[in-house]
């Protein structure tokens, strides 16, 4: 009987290769996964997702694809957005406004520009313990008397 050819495996990969990569190209060019799925042959969005997240979880991984250079990717998205918005944020358009104040807030996050907020945590201890203090004050008011207790 015939033996598989030792490449026949590589050959198979090819074409998915090939797709995957141009899959990843056309969503870093900004194409919806429907547009992708429709271009490249794919069952369904969901399909181009998992294949453009294969994709780069494979060029992550085999080529170490710096976390700089895809936030300078993201950025540079970003940046030519508010581009293509500006004229209309000139012009007075408040959804223009809207969505740039937006891609602003995403690039102030990705810079890591937002100055970090203070968090103050409450325990029940604290909160107990507030309470008998309070309760300490106000029992040492009511036994010195409305005359002395007046400031």
């Amino acid at each position: 009987m015939g033996r598989r050819p030792a490449n026949r495996d590589v050959a198979h990969q090819t074409p998915i290769v090939e797709r995957r990569r141009t899959a990843v190209e056309m969503r870093i060019a900004g194409h919806t996964w429907q547009q992708i799925a429709d271009a490249l042959g794919f069952d369904s969005r969901a399909s181009a997702y998992h294949d453009v997240r294969r994709g780069l979880q494979q060029a992550v991984a085999e080529l170490a694809i710096p976390l700089e250079e895809y936030r300078q990717l993201t950025l540079d998205r970003l940046e030519a957005m508010i581009a293509a918005l500006w004229p209309k944020v000139e012009d007075g358009d408040t959804r223009a406004v809207d969505s740039t104040l937006r891609i602003l807030n995403q690039q102030a996050d990705l810079l890591g520009l937002k100055a970090p907020q203070r968090v103050e945590v409450l325990t029940i201890d604290a909160i107990d313990a507030a309470i008998a203090d309070l309760t300490t004050q106000l029992a040492g008011r009511r036994e010195a008397g409305p005359a002395e207790a007046a400031p």
